[in-house]
């Protein structure tokens, strides 16, 4: 009997030890998935609120993604997948980084740094100790990190809205490039020369104590003196020589304020000429395309047959459009509005599109309709003119109510604006984004035809996401998920590849027809 009972005693032994190891182990591995480090992004005030960010830990330093950090804060982001490279523009200040590479290019100047950025899923990681080290008191938004609380602050560095002045030499004459934050008119700067000093004085400017020191003179320019006065700053410059000509040029887009000192007539004219028509010429090239893979995150846009989502078919025709575009025109650059699955308000597209400065804008969409039979595809431009088709209105309802994922502030930005009034600034790309439209559904016709699906046509409509944008923009909608038919075409990757190529065909052509005419 003793026997039988240390029999049954040893197995029972083993199961409770066995037991106990699983829920150890289980125990374990859920710390270790609540463990993940995080730390909080903090901008100064009014900019956005407090936001957690997960971070990994490699060699004992934090690493932070810079697109996410991009996300939580809005500062913009550019990404060069193929080169591993990434532009982060905070506020006027630009830095370039590289994975890899711990040489990294704030402002046009080369930074040697301690710390090296590592290239993972498709985003580049910087060590969180990077960003304060380039982003200090020399530049105009600050970053501190504090190791105790894991608190990483973005702040102004100083009052001052005036942060550089870079002085160079031309053929002609000197260049004077101011880096400023808020944005100046041309009536409050004033141009002036007195006893061989060139003034620049500028109306509720303010400068950071050591500018003139980190002025560094050149050309024209022998020295360089800061007054500050009560309301006005005199930026003042030594010249070497008399000066025939002075031009005050403003570019809020890149944050700067350039005049241009010359002291040749003959070589002022004519590349004041050049300068003139490059400048006409670039404006029309097709050079930045933006891609907006709509929905996303939360909202996941139109659900159809077989509980397919349209956020998922349009991020992957978005992705292997970009890919086809970068493959044919390597020169061309591509940048998404996501690139994975996350909300993004409407208004931030358009305004991500603007800050890329986008030639084309062009934004995936899927049809959805209570007729399970209805089919086919359709692409729309913004027009202040309601379509009437009373289907095609029943589009822009559908689109437009991605406003309810918003937040509740982000929702305020739409009440009480005049749509006409808000497609105003966009009536010089009418014609454009007609034609640009017009192009990419003849394309879509020719290529979808072999697989079944008709032309719906080209149509306008007062679709929120294409508000504000700066250029030429388009919407298409690319079929009904809620048709069964179409639904799984348009769930299979080939048929998405194929969707792409015929959208990239239509904007080849309408690249070609629109830079022969320049």
């Amino acid at each position: 009997m003793t026997k039988l009972r240390q029999a049954i005693t040893v197995p029972i032994a083993l199961v409770f030890i066995l037991l106990s190891a699983i829920v150890l182990l289980s125990l374990n591995a859920s710390t270790l998935a609540h463990d993940r480090p995080e730390i909080i992004l903090r901008g100064e005030k009014g900019s956005f609120s407090d936001q957690k960010i997960t971070v990994e830990e490699n060699n004992g330093s934090l690493y932070i993604p810079l697109d996410i950090f991009s996300d939580k804060t809005g500062y913009g982001i550019y990404t060069n997948e193929q080169r591993q490279k990434c532009v982060l523009y905070l506020g006027p200040d630009k830095a370039t980084f590289t994975a890899d590479n711990n040489f990294v290019i704030l402002n046009e100047q080369v930074v040697q740094t301690p710390y090296l950025p590592l290239w993972k899923e498709n985003t580049l990681w910087l060590p969180v100790e990077l960003l304060p080290f380039l982003f200090d008191e020399n530049t105009a938004r600050q970053i501190s990190y504090n190791p105790q609380t894991k608190v990483l602050s973005i702040h102004k560095a100083h009052d001052a809205n005036v942060s550089r002045i870079n002085i160079s030499a031309k053929e002609n004459g000197t260049v004077i490039t101011l880096k400023v934050s808020e944005e100046f008119t041309k009536k409050d700067i004033t141009l002036k020369v007195a006893n061989g000093w060139f003034h620049i004085d500028i109306l509720g400017g303010k400068v950071p104590d050591n500018l003139a020191e980190k002025t560094t003179p050149n050309g024209l320019i022998s020295k360089v003196k800061i007054i500050p006065l009560e309301q006005v700053v005199s930026l003042a410059f030594k010249l070497k020589k008399r000066i025939i000509d002075k031009e005050l040029i403003l570019n809020p887009e890149e944050h700067e304020i350039t005049v241009n000192l010359r002291t040749s007539e003959k070589v002022k004219n004519q590349a004041r000429n050049e300068e003139i028509l490059e400048k006409q010429k670039r404006e029309w090239l097709i050079d930045t395309i933006v891609i907006d893979p709509g929905h996303g995150g939360k909202d996941p846009g139109a659900l159809g047959k077989g509980g397919i989502k349209e956020k998922d078919i349009a991020l992957g025709v978005g992705l292997k459009l970009g890919q086809i575009i970068k493959k044919n025109f390597p020169d061309i650059k591509v940048v998404y509005t996501r690139n994975r699955d996350v909300f993004i308000p409407l208004w931030r597209r358009t305004q991500f599109a603007n800050e890329k400065k986008g030639k084309i804008f062009i934004s995936l969409h899927c049809n959805s309709n209570p007729n399970s039979r209805a089919k086919g595809f359709e692409t729309y431009f913004l027009s202040a003119d309601q379509d009437k088709n009373k289907e095609a209105q029943k589009v822009v309802l559908k689109e437009n109510a991605s406003i309810q994922f918003e937040e509740a502030h982000d929702q305020q930005r739409y009440k009480g604006v005049n749509f006409i009034l808000a497609t105003m600034a966009q009536s010089a790309f009418i014609r454009q984004s007609q034609y640009l439209a017009s192009v990419v559904q003849n394309s879509l016709s020719k290529k979808m035809k072999p697989l079944g699906l008709h032309s719906r046509g080209v149509r306008q409509g007062r679709f929120w996401v294409m508000v504000g944008a700066t250029m030429p923009n388009i919407l298409v909608e690319m079929g009904f998920v809620s048709n069964r038919y179409e639904a799984s075409l348009l769930s299979k990757r080939s048929t998405q590849q194929k969707i792409a190529q015929a959208i990239f065909e239509g904007i080849r052509k309408y690249k070609k027809d629109i830079e022969a005419a320049i």
